[in-house]
């Protein structure tokens, strides 16, 4: 009797040991579901910002304005009145030709046109007492007029003798020296207006219908991207389209007040050619896709992660503009996106922690 109830004791204790186990092992999966049921995630708001669609190309920088400082006659110079590389503003005086012959012809038809003029008044006033013919008359008028225009024309030759900068702009170096002999065509410095530059660059035939006079342009020197680019407009646009690059010619003047580049200079282009002045805008870590559309999840104020359709609109860089789904302010999650399910409750925490464990 006592043996049975020995066994019996047993037999209750072994039920009440499986009865135990079976329970831990149920509640387990349902313990470990709970510890995953919460996502952590990282997340950035909806901003409302600028998106523009650009193009790039990379082309060379030419002064809007250039020009040789050339003398119209042969002659010897006589004094040069600028130093290398000086600024000058327009009409100012730069090179002086020996002009003691343009000195004395000019000297001699004013002598001539003031003879001529007293000659005139003379015949005039015969004429009044009919003592003169209105031949004579219309004769003396004649002479002149022509010695006044003869001293007008010398008085320009002497003019022309002082080569005056035509424009405003920065000489190069002189290529003549005080007392040289220079003949007609020879350069003597050359004037360029770096205030405004032009760069010649070209374009995809993909993308040359898109554009129209007037584009905004920015120009950036490659290797320089901490400098702030300069802004111009296309001026020109080659009617044509080249059939060996397939690719169009385009020209942008663009301003260069403060000189921070120079003509020569090899830039980089970009030409905006649609602009979104109030886009919504996320990063492109917070767009993710299957294969029927893009989508973002939302994070609540109660921490759930919703997922949204969304249209993916203008592309720049890491940014991405977002055309529906989503309002500005939202906050979309941006790291632990593929981890997550419509309906997830997540646990919003720094982004650096979350992208580190992911790694």
């Amino acid at each position: 009797m006592k043996q049975a109830l020995i066994i019996v004791l047993v037999l209750i204790a072994a039920v009440a040991a499986g009865l135990v186990y079976r329970y831990r092992a149920d509640q387990a999966p349902a313990a470990q579901a709970a510890a995953v049921a919460v996502q952590s995630v990282s997340t950035e708001p909806v901003r409302v910002e600028p998106m523009v669609d650009s193009v790039a190309s990379y082309g060379n920088l030419v002064s809007a304005r250039s020009v040789k400082i050339v003398p119209q006659t042969p002659g010897v110079v006589r004094k040069i009145l600028f130093e290398d590389g000086q600024k000058v503003a327009a009409g100012a005086a730069l090179v002086v030709m020996d002009s003691s012959i343009a000195q004395a012809q000019l000297e001699s038809a004013r002598a001539q046109a003031e003879t001529d003029l007293q000659n005139l008044r003379r015949t005039q006033s015969l004429a009044k007492q009919g003592l003169e013919s209105t031949y004579s008359t219309e004769q003396a008028a004649s002479r002149a007029a022509s010695s006044q225009a003869t001293v007008q024309v010398n008085e320009r030759r002497l003019a022309d003798l002082t080569l005056r900068a035509p424009f405003a702009g920065t000489l190069d170096s002189s290529r003549i020296d005080v007392g040289g002999f220079v003949t007609t065509g020879d350069t003597i410095v050359r004037l360029e207006n770096t205030s405004e530059l032009q760069v010649e660059f070209r374009l995809p035939s993909s993308v040359a219908l898109q554009v129209t006079a007037g584009m905004p342009v920015h120009i950036q020197v490659p290797g320089q991207d901490g400098d702030r680019p300069l802004d111009g407009q296309i001026s020109f646009i080659d009617p044509t389209i080249s059939t060996d690059t397939r690719s169009v010619l385009l020209r942008a003047v663009v301003h260069n007040t403060h000189d921070q580049v120079r003509p020569g200079l090899y830039v980089r282009v970009s030409v905006d050619l649609l602009t979104h002045p109030a886009a919504l805008v996320v990063p492109l870590a917070a767009i993710g896709s299957d294969l029927n559309a893009s989508f973002v999840f939302v994070v609540d104020d109660k921490n759930i992660a919703h997922q949204r359709t969304v249209t993916v609109g203008l592309r720049d860089g890491d940014r991405v503009e977002l055309l529906d789904g989503v309002k500005a302010g939202e906050q979309v999650v941006v790291v632990g996106l593929f981890r997550l399910r419509d309906g997830d409750q997540v646990a919003v925490v720094p982004g650096t922690a979350p992208a580190k464990s992911a790694s």
